[in-house]
């Protein structure tokens, strides 16, 4: 006969059921565990996204800043060199002047005698 008051431990179809409980009990903590891990990952990789933005913007605006900088020189040399240009052409101008008048007086008076 059976014995009815037999220990669970005793029981195969007991101890599978025991077994069966304990390893949905160990799958549920292993997927809670995963889903922390995806989520500290998760967050991780946003705010190493946002550093990486920040870190971009600010390279950008370095970079502007630069191009700037150095447009505004190379402007400044070539209004330098302008307004250099431009005196050496007035001096010219200025030396020749006496000559252009004085041919222009002898044309004119010249040409009237």
């Amino acid at each position: 006969m059976t014995d009815h008051h037999a220990r669970p431990e005793d029981n195969p179809l007991q101890l599978i059921a025991q077994k069966e409980r304990e390893l949905e009990a160990m799958l549920e903590r292993a997927r809670q565990e995963a889903a922390g891990l995806v989520d500290g990952a998760r967050r991780e990789s946003e705010a190493a996204l946002a550093k990486a933005r920040e870190e971009a913007a600010a390279l950008a605006q370095s970079y502007a800043a630069r191009a700037e900088r150095e447009a505004q020189e190379i402007a400044s040399e070539v209004v330098g060199r302008a307004r250099a240009e431009a005196e050496a052409l007035g001096a010219r101008a200025e030396e020749r002047m006496a000559t252009a008048v004085k041919l222009v007086v002898d044309r004119v008076v010249g040409g009237a005698e």
